[in-house]
């Protein structure tokens, strides 16, 4: 039996960044390492994370980082799929991009959406499922971590206390 093949696409929390020391957790304590210790071998998790990745926004320097504009290359790569996982808005909460958490949900939806026509471009009828995931609530260590001058304090934090709602609406 071949393997059901779960891509997981995110940012720094899917990547397992360490604030504490710039490293990655191990794999089996970041997120998509504990589903496929969960999902079993008739799994296999496809763990796409990047630090800094937003949902669809450049920043000068950093256009790689763009969600929405990396989706259809690390699709392709990947292919054939079972699932495909979008984990994206932490990066979009920065000052700079004046985001609410309804825009973010739906730039994620975007990205999600991108990847649905991608592969059903390349294997129409296919019947891969596809998860919009909310990411996790900012907390306030943020305001001390080396990113929070990125950030504006308090308000980031109540606005991703809204993506989750945000998101549900998008899903």
């Amino acid at each position: 039996m071949d393997k059901k093949r779960i891509l997981i696409y995110g940012d720094s929390n899917t990547h397992g960044f360490r604030v504490d020391n710039g490293l990655r957790f191990p794999k089996e304590v970041r997120w998509p390492g504990v589903c496929q210790h969960i999902l079993g071998d008739d799994y296999e998790i496809l763990e796409e994370g990047l630090n800094g990745r937003t949902t669809c926004h450049d920043e000068f320097g950093m256009e790689f980082r763009n969600g929405l504009a990396y989706i259809e290359p690390c699709i392709r790569t990947h292919l054939p799929l079972d699932a495909v996982c979008v984990m994206l808005g932490s990066n979009d909460l920065k000052a700079n991009f004046r985001q609410t958490a309804v825009s973010v949900a739906e730039n994620a939806a975007k990205v999600l959406e991108k990847a649905r026509l991608v592969v059903d471009s390349k294997y129409p009828g296919n019947t891969c499922q596809y998860v919009l995931i909310s990411p996790p609530e900012i907390g306030p260590d943020m305001l001390l971590g080396p990113f929070a001058w990125d950030f504006e304090g308090q308000k980031t934090i109540a606005t991703s206390k809204e993506f989750a709602p945000a998101f549900a609406q998008q899903a």
